[in-house]
């Protein structure tokens, strides 16, 4: 799952790095429906990937489930998948995902 791995990577150099720039925000309306399919194997491997940067399980979770739900927000499902695609080689594709998982972060960072 190639889209996974483009946006989980922007994601894990977030975590690792600890920095911090706001995207955006989660609105409780999605925009656009991605494939049941695809955001059950995305979060499993979100989930998966955000452990393994050392994140509790609910921590990873609730990060998952906010990333899918921004890109959701944010981005049909063609629209994502060109822009995890484009983001090996586009700083600025890599830069729109990485603001997300920022923006996540933070929630859970500093979640009352």
């Amino acid at each position: 799952m190639q889209y996974f791995y483009s946006a989980l990577f922007s994601l894990s150099w977030f975590v690792t790095d600890g920095m911090a720039v706001t995207a955006g925000t989660v609105t409780a309306q999605k925009a656009n429906q991605y494939p049941a399919e695809f955001v059950r194997d995305y979060n499993q491997e979100c989930i998966q990937t955000s452990l393994e940067e050392g994140l509790e399980e609910s921590e990873a979770k609730r990060l998952c489930d906010c990333t899918i739900n921004e890109f959701e927000q944010q981005y049909n499902f063609q629209e994502f998948q060109q822009l995890t695609a484009a983001s090996t080689t586009d700083k600025k594709a890599a830069t729109a995902l990485v603001e997300v998982g920022q923006f996540c972060f933070e929630q859970i960072l500093y979640e009352q």
